[in-house]
Protein backbone atom coordinates (compact mmCIF):
# COMPACT_ATOMS: atom_id res chain seq x y z
CA UNK A 1 0.00 0.00 0.00
CA UNK A 2 1.35 3.51 -0.97
CA UNK A 3 1.80 6.16 1.40
CA UNK A 4 -1.09 8.57 0.03
CA UNK A 5 -3.52 5.55 0.36
CA UNK A 6 -2.53 4.46 3.65
CA UNK A 7 -2.72 8.29 5.30
CA UNK A 8 -6.16 8.07 3.05
CA UNK A 9 -7.14 5.14 4.88
CA UNK A 10 -6.22 6.12 8.49
CA UNK A 11 -8.01 8.92 7.60
CA UNK A 12 -11.32 7.29 6.57
CA UNK A 13 -11.25 4.56 9.41
CA UNK A 14 -10.47 7.31 12.19
CA UNK A 15 -13.22 9.71 10.59
CA UNK A 16 -15.99 6.93 10.55
CA UNK A 17 -15.03 5.17 13.95
CA UNK A 18 -15.54 8.75 15.45
CA UNK A 19 -18.74 9.43 13.82
CA UNK A 20 -20.13 5.69 14.70
CA UNK A 21 -19.27 6.65 18.32
CA UNK A 22 -21.08 9.78 18.31
CA UNK A 23 -24.11 8.29 16.46
CA UNK A 24 -24.16 5.57 19.02
CA UNK A 25 -23.91 7.94 22.20
CA UNK A 26 -25.79 11.14 21.16
CA UNK A 27 -28.65 9.24 19.69
CA UNK A 28 -28.83 5.54 19.95
CA UNK A 29 -28.36 5.38 24.32
CA UNK A 30 -31.65 3.47 24.61
CA UNK A 31 -29.42 0.75 23.68
CA UNK A 32 -27.10 1.25 26.41
CA UNK A 33 -27.45 -0.75 29.19
CA UNK A 34 -24.24 1.30 30.81
CA UNK A 35 -21.61 4.10 29.33
CA UNK A 36 -19.36 1.02 28.33
CA UNK A 37 -21.90 -1.50 26.68
CA UNK A 38 -24.88 -1.55 24.68
CA UNK A 39 -27.08 -4.22 23.03
CA UNK A 40 -26.88 -2.75 19.83
CA UNK A 41 -23.20 -1.02 18.70
CA UNK A 42 -23.05 0.14 15.55
CA UNK A 43 -19.32 1.42 16.18
CA UNK A 44 -18.65 -2.92 15.97
CA UNK A 45 -19.34 -2.72 11.56
CA UNK A 46 -16.50 0.15 11.33
CA UNK A 47 -13.61 -2.21 13.38
CA UNK A 48 -14.85 -5.21 11.44
CA UNK A 49 -14.90 -4.02 8.08
CA UNK A 50 -11.89 -1.55 8.29
CA UNK A 51 -10.11 -4.82 9.17
CA UNK A 52 -11.15 -6.26 6.04
CA UNK A 53 -10.35 -3.55 3.70
CA UNK A 54 -7.18 -2.28 5.38
CA UNK A 55 -6.13 -5.32 7.19
CA UNK A 56 -3.78 -4.98 10.53
CA UNK A 57 -3.42 -0.99 9.79
CA UNK A 58 -7.25 -0.85 10.36
CA UNK A 59 -5.95 -0.92 13.96
CA UNK A 60 -3.85 1.94 14.32
CA UNK A 61 -7.05 4.40 12.41
CA UNK A 62 -9.39 2.91 15.03
CA UNK A 63 -7.13 3.74 17.98
CA UNK A 64 -7.03 6.83 16.35
CA UNK A 65 -10.37 7.58 16.09
CA UNK A 66 -11.25 6.63 19.94
CA UNK A 67 -8.62 9.28 21.13
CA UNK A 68 -10.15 11.84 18.98
CA UNK A 69 -13.99 10.84 19.94
CA UNK A 70 -12.52 10.76 23.97
CA UNK A 71 -10.68 13.99 23.48
CA UNK A 72 -13.46 15.49 22.27
CA UNK A 73 -16.62 14.02 24.18
CA UNK A 74 -15.17 11.96 27.33
CA UNK A 75 -18.62 10.60 28.09
CA UNK A 76 -16.97 8.42 30.82
CA UNK A 77 -15.01 11.14 32.26
CA UNK A 78 -11.66 9.10 32.00
CA UNK A 79 -8.38 10.66 32.21
CA UNK A 80 -5.63 10.44 29.83
CA UNK A 81 -3.83 7.35 30.83
CA UNK A 82 -6.76 5.58 30.65
CA UNK A 83 -7.98 7.45 27.33
CA UNK A 84 -4.70 6.08 25.59
CA UNK A 85 -5.28 2.55 27.50
CA UNK A 86 -8.88 1.99 25.68
CA UNK A 87 -7.39 3.63 22.36
CA UNK A 88 -4.60 0.78 22.68
CA UNK A 89 -6.88 -2.05 23.40
CA UNK A 90 -9.37 -1.16 20.85
CA UNK A 91 -7.06 -0.75 18.20
CA UNK A 92 -5.56 -4.27 19.44
CA UNK A 93 -8.55 -6.26 19.65
CA UNK A 94 -9.05 -5.45 15.52
CA UNK A 95 -5.42 -6.09 14.49
CA UNK A 96 -5.68 -9.72 16.91
CA UNK A 97 -9.16 -10.25 15.36
CA UNK A 98 -7.75 -10.22 11.90
CA UNK A 99 -4.90 -12.94 12.66
CA UNK A 100 -6.81 -15.20 14.66
CA UNK A 101 -9.52 -14.65 11.24
CA UNK A 102 -7.11 -15.84 9.26
CA UNK A 103 -5.88 -19.00 11.44
CA UNK A 104 -9.70 -20.15 10.85
CA UNK A 105 -10.74 -19.32 7.62
CA UNK A 106 -9.51 -20.94 4.30
CA UNK A 107 -10.85 -17.80 2.75
CA UNK A 108 -7.59 -15.52 3.85
CA UNK A 109 -3.72 -16.43 2.97
CA UNK A 110 -0.74 -15.47 5.12
CA UNK A 111 -0.62 -14.57 8.75
CA UNK A 112 1.65 -11.75 8.69
CA UNK A 113 0.49 -9.77 5.63
CA UNK A 114 -3.49 -11.84 5.47
CA UNK A 115 -4.72 -11.40 1.80
CA UNK A 116 -8.26 -12.10 2.00
CA UNK A 117 -10.33 -13.52 -1.29
CA UNK A 118 -13.03 -10.49 -0.85
CA UNK A 119 -15.45 -12.15 -4.04
CA UNK A 120 -15.46 -15.53 -2.36
CA UNK A 121 -16.64 -13.91 1.11
CA UNK A 122 -19.78 -14.33 2.26
CA UNK A 123 -22.61 -13.57 5.18
CA UNK A 124 -21.44 -15.97 7.04
CA UNK A 125 -17.63 -15.71 6.91
CA UNK A 126 -18.52 -11.65 7.99
CA UNK A 127 -20.85 -13.10 10.82
CA UNK A 128 -17.64 -15.00 11.76
CA UNK A 129 -15.47 -12.29 11.85
CA UNK A 130 -17.87 -10.53 13.81
CA UNK A 131 -18.05 -13.00 16.07
CA UNK A 132 -14.53 -13.53 16.75
CA UNK A 133 -14.10 -9.62 17.15
CA UNK A 134 -16.54 -9.10 19.53
CA UNK A 135 -15.46 -11.78 22.21
CA UNK A 136 -12.11 -10.50 21.88
CA UNK A 137 -13.36 -7.15 22.18
CA UNK A 138 -15.69 -8.16 25.58
CA UNK A 139 -12.84 -10.22 27.06
CA UNK A 140 -10.20 -6.86 26.71
CA UNK A 141 -12.95 -4.25 27.59
CA UNK A 142 -13.96 -5.85 30.73
CA UNK A 143 -10.08 -6.40 31.63
CA UNK A 144 -9.61 -2.72 30.88
CA UNK A 145 -13.31 -1.95 33.34
CA UNK A 146 -11.63 -3.54 36.11
CA UNK A 147 -8.10 -1.87 35.79
CA UNK A 148 -9.74 1.72 35.20
CA UNK A 149 -9.74 3.34 38.45
CA UNK A 150 -12.30 5.79 36.67
CA UNK A 151 -15.08 3.08 35.70
CA UNK A 152 -14.04 0.27 37.80
CA UNK A 153 -16.60 -2.13 36.80
CA UNK A 154 -15.61 -5.37 38.14
CA UNK A 155 -16.78 -8.70 35.92
CA UNK A 156 -20.13 -8.91 35.31
CA UNK A 157 -21.89 -11.59 33.03
CA UNK A 158 -25.14 -9.86 32.50
CA UNK A 159 -22.68 -6.90 30.90
CA UNK A 160 -20.14 -8.74 29.30
CA UNK A 161 -23.04 -10.70 27.52
CA UNK A 162 -24.48 -7.59 26.88
CA UNK A 163 -21.80 -5.96 24.95
CA UNK A 164 -20.61 -9.51 22.95
CA UNK A 165 -24.57 -9.51 21.44
CA UNK A 166 -24.39 -5.68 20.95
CA UNK A 167 -20.88 -6.03 18.60
CA UNK A 168 -22.60 -8.79 16.78
CA UNK A 169 -25.66 -7.47 16.26
CA UNK A 170 -24.54 -3.90 15.64
CA UNK A 171 -22.18 -5.06 13.00
CA UNK A 172 -23.75 -7.71 11.09
CA UNK A 173 -27.10 -5.55 11.05
CA UNK A 174 -25.02 -2.73 9.49
CA UNK A 175 -23.70 -5.47 6.83
CA UNK A 176 -26.95 -6.48 6.23
CA UNK A 177 -28.13 -2.83 5.73
CA UNK A 178 -25.58 -2.22 3.39
CA UNK A 179 -25.50 -5.12 1.47
CA UNK A 180 -29.72 -4.59 0.61
CA UNK A 181 -28.55 -1.29 -0.32
CA UNK A 182 -25.81 -2.57 -2.61
CA UNK A 183 -28.48 -5.10 -3.96
CA UNK A 184 -31.02 -2.46 -4.74
CA UNK A 185 -27.87 -0.04 -6.50
CA UNK A 186 -27.27 -2.90 -8.63
CA UNK A 187 -30.71 -3.41 -9.71
CA UNK A 188 -31.25 0.09 -10.70
CA UNK A 189 -27.94 -0.02 -12.60
CA UNK A 190 -26.28 3.04 -10.39
CA UNK A 191 -23.75 0.55 -9.72
CA UNK A 192 -22.16 -1.93 -11.93
CA UNK A 193 -20.74 -5.65 -10.58
CA UNK A 194 -17.23 -6.47 -11.26
CA UNK A 195 -18.14 -9.33 -13.88
CA UNK A 196 -20.57 -6.76 -15.60
CA UNK A 197 -17.20 -4.17 -15.57
CA UNK A 198 -14.84 -7.54 -16.50
CA UNK A 199 -17.31 -7.96 -20.30
CA UNK A 200 -17.05 -4.53 -20.86
CA UNK A 201 -13.39 -4.56 -20.91
CA UNK A 202 -13.36 -7.59 -22.91
CA UNK A 203 -15.59 -6.17 -25.26
CA UNK A 204 -13.91 -3.19 -25.46
CA UNK A 205 -10.50 -4.78 -25.64
CA UNK A 206 -11.97 -6.83 -28.53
Amino acid sequence: MKKREWLAGLVIIAASYVLALYVQFQYLTLFNATLQTAIFFIPAAVRVFSVIVFGYWAGLGIALGTIIHDSIFNIAGITLQEMLGIAAEQGLVVTSSLFIWALISKKISGLKNPEIDIDRIDAFDVLAMCVVQAIINSTAGHLFFAWSPTIRQQFDPYYYAVMLIGDITGAFFVFIVANVVFSILLRTGVVQSRDNEKDKNQNHSE
